[in-house]
């Protein structure tokens, strides 16, 4: 176990160390921030998502439910899972990758539920004050984000080779599965992010210069999932479109 857990330690150059962080020593590790653009991403999940239900949040408004679940949800755990699932993609089968993948799931899946608490409030508050659903860009993306809030993990719980589900489907479909999920959790965080961003300026959840740095630090965390993106490694299951997957550990 340590011979492979030193064959995954690579030292990179020290300006890419500075920007990357070396290659994690084992599954769990990946999931820790290593490098400085880490920990500028993290600081503005954090930042957004404990921020926003600081200002916003009062317990007798059914409103403010809504951009507090959203933000705790969206910009703080699926930020995180989504980045710790782009860190993970590279790493071999193992038990430390099946626990690090269990903190994934576990994330999604709060920042699921979180999702759901804010959908049911903004729709319950409509409702009370006689007002339309889903008439606005953001109503209507904000629709879309929960079907496919529900639609990745529902797939992911298949993917999950350890919870059994996969072994239903057809071996040769495996790998689809996988990839679909990939993709559709990086669609998804993508559109709720988009949603957010045309949610920010609104009049109900405007906070002037802080409103401000909310947009910056939902920039911040753009950037850096596409930096995870494309600077982490991909390895083998890069291809799950094109190629059969064997991994019997995930």
């Amino acid at each position: 176990a340590s011979s492979h857990a030193s064959s995954l330690t690579i030292a990179r150059p020290p300006v890419s160390r500075l920007l990357m962080g070396d290659e994690p020593a084992d599954a769990l590790a990946a999931l820790w921030p290593r490098s400085l653009a880490d920990l500028v991403v993290v600081g503005a999940c954090a930042f957004f998502g404990f921020t926003v239900p600081i200002a916003l949040f009062d317990s007798t408004v059914l409103f403010t439910y809504h951009p507090t679940c959203m933000s705790l949800g969206f910009g703080l755990l699926m930020t995180l899972g989504v980045g710790a699932g782009l860190k993970l993609r590279a790493l071999g089968p193992g038990a430390e990758r099946v626990r690090a993948l269990w903190v994934h799931a576990a994330t999604q899946t709060l920042a699921l539920f979180l999702a759901l608490g804010g959908f049911v409030a903004i729709y319950r508050n409509k409702a009370i004050h006689d007002k339309p659903h889903f008439t606005t860009t953001h109503g209507k993306l904000g629709l879309l984000t929960i079907v496919l809030t529900v639609l990745s993990p529902t797939i992911g719980a298949v993917a999950f080779k350890r919870l059994g589900l996969l072994d239903m489907v057809p071996e040769q479909a495996q790998p689809l599965v996988k990839a679909v999920h990939r993709r559709l959790g990086l669609v998804t965080w993508c559109v709720g992010m988009l949603a957010t961003s045309l949610a920010l300026p609104h009049p109900a959840a405007d906070q002037g210069s802080l409103t401000s740095a909310w947009q910056v630090s939902v920039f911040v965390m753009c950037a850096g999932v596409a930096f995870w993106h494309f600077t982490e490694p991909k390895g083998a299951r890069a291809d799950g479109f094109a190629r059969l997957d064997k991994d019997s550990q995930s």
